[in-house]
């Protein structure tokens, strides 16, 4: 049985989306034999289960995850990073929108899992894929911004590199097919100054989820700060 109590809603959309990568290494993960590496287990998947593009919908949200990873916290560690910046376009339905906190609550699901231990959204995500959504999207755990977004499709993906012009209006295929257009921006790039100040580390406080929980205490007259019982 879901966890949620409500289905989140199944969106359609076009999106810009960033991801950084390694010097050499492509920006999305599929299974044509194309590299030897392994995924690694991340928030909305484990290691060897599934393929999974994490993408986030602004470069400084790409950038954030990379701090966040690395725990970069100065300005000269800041500078000696050298990674890929893609941007790629993706259109896509049945995603499930979980954007917000208050479209998590909606569904019955606590809002801190968006943010918080792996493990949580990982078997959210297999309740996702037997709902036959395509994708999620959710709040970014590591740019500690409001409105920051991130954009996660489930299931291998290629990139169409465009050089020299701007991406197409529609990956190649249409929606929902294995080629993503993808420009890649920079190779030799670092993270901006504003996604290593405003990055969430592993055992920070999400300072976001905070403000949102203090707004509810607020608007339904209860302390700020009490956290909404997390649905069976």
């Amino acid at each position: 049985m879901p966890s949620w109590t409500s289905e989140p809603a199944a969106v359609a959309g076009a999106w810009i989306a960033y991801r950084h990568v390694a010097d050499g290494i492509p920006p999305l993960w599929h299974g044509a034999g194309s590299t030897t590496l392994r995924q690694e287990s991340g928030r909305w998947h484990r290691e060897g289960e599934s393929l999974v593009q994490y993408l986030a919908l602004s470069s400084d949200g790409a950038w954030a995850e990379r701090v966040r990873y690395e725990s970069i916290r100065t300005e000269a560690r800041r500078r000696r990073e050298r990674r890929s910046l893609w941007q790629l376009r993706v259109a896509a339905d049945s995603i499930a929108d979980l954007s917000t906190f208050d479209k998590w609550e909606a569904c019955g699901l606590d809002p801190a899992i968006a943010v918080g231990d792996h493990a949580d959204t990982q078997a959210l995500a297999d309740e996702l894929r037997r709902a036959r959504y395509r994708g999620v999207l959710s709040p970014s755990a590591a740019l500690d911004v409001a409105g920051a977004v991130n954009l996660t499709l489930f299931g291998g993906r290629i990139e169409h590199h465009i050089e020299g012009r701007s991406l197409p209006e529609e990956p190649v295929g249409g929606p929902n097919g294995p080629w993503l257009p993808a420009i890649l921006l920079t190779d030799r790039g670092a993270p901006t100054r504003f996604a290593m100040e405003r990055a969430c580390y592993r055992s920070g406080h999400h300072r976001t989820l905070a403000e949102w929980r203090a707004g509810r205490g607020r608007r339904h007259g209860r302390p700020a700060g009490r956290r909404p019982r997390r649905s069976p």
